[in-house]
């Protein structure tokens, strides 16, 4: 079943023709993907970056999407804002 067939049966519809098992199961796959960088991954964006290697050129070598490495970016940036220098 597609969402636009879902979003056209409306509410009261889904609920009498579906089981409420059924209903939860579809619910939970919904939602944003889980989170797929793992430690080595991130370590080796990190290397790119640091080699001057375009956000562009490294989401195709890593399989990633540019908002995916720009995420990356900005999270390490606002740790790297967050620590205190010399310490």
């Amino acid at each position: 079943m597609t969402v636009a067939e879902m979003a056209r049966m409306g509410g009261i519809a889904r609920a009498e023709r579906y089981s409420r098992f059924q209903l939860r199961k579809w619910a939970k796959q919904g939602g944003r993907r889980p989170y797929k960088l793992v430690g080595n991954t991130v370590r080796r964006l990190g290397a790119m970056l640091a080699a001057g290697k375009s956000h562009a050129e490294i989401s195709k070598r890593l399989g990633l999407s540019l908002r995916t490495i720009g995420r990356v970016v900005a999270r390490q940036k606002q740790r790297g804002a967050g620590r205190k220098e010399g310490v």
